[in-house]
C-alpha cells in the first residue's frame, strides 16, 4: 500500500512538472503547439517501450471498444487546456483547480456507478481545496 502511495505522489509530482514545463512552452509556441510536441514525443516513447518490451500489435487495437479510446481524447484536451491556463494563473493555482475538477468528477463518478458510499468527509475535502484555491488569491 505505501508504494503504491508514493508511486501516486510520484505521478502527481510528474503532472505538476509537466504541465509547468508545457505551461512555458505554451508561451513561447502556444497552447496547441505545446499540447502536439507533449503528446507527439509522448507518443513515440511509449510506442518504443511498448514495441520493446510488451510485444502488442495492432489486433489488439482492434478489439479494444471505442468508448475506450476516449481516454486519449480527453487526456488531450486536459494538456492543451492546462497548457493554456498554467502560464495566465500560475503553477499553484492551476494545480489545484486541476485537483479540485478531479476530485469532484472523482466523486460523482462514485456516486453515479454506486462503487463508494457517501461520507461527508468528500464534499468536505473538496471544500478545503476550493477554499485553499480562494486563499492563493492572497499569496500576492
Amino acid at each position: 500500500m505505501l508504494g503504491s502511495v508514493l508511486i501516486a505522489l510520484l505521478g502527481g509530482a510528474a503532472v505538476g512538472m509537466s504541465r509547468s514545463i508545457n505551461g512555458r512552452l505554451a508561451m513561447d509556441r502556444g497552447a496547441f503547439q505545446a499540447s502536439f510536441f507533449n503528446h507527439a514525443i509522448g507518443f513515440l516513447l511509449l510506442s518504443l517501450y511498448v514495441i520493446a518490451f510488451h510485444r502488442v500489435g495492432l489486433p489488439l487495437l482492434g478489439q479494444t471498444p471505442a468508448w475506450a479510446l476516449t481516454g486519449g481524447l480527453i487526456g488531450a484536451v486536459f494538456v492543451a487546456i492546462s497548457s493554456y491556463v498554467f502560464p495566465r494563473i500560475g503553477a499553484a493555482r492551476s494545480g489545484l483547480l486541476i485537483i479540485g475538477g478531479q476530485m469532484i468528477t472523482g466523486l460523482m463518478i462514485d456516486y453515479f456507478r454506486g462503487t463508494a458510499g457517501f461520507h461527508v468527509g468528500q464534499p468536505a475535502g473538496v471544500a478545503l481545496i476550493l477554499f485553499g484555491i480562494y486563499l492563493t488569491r492572497f499569496s500576492r
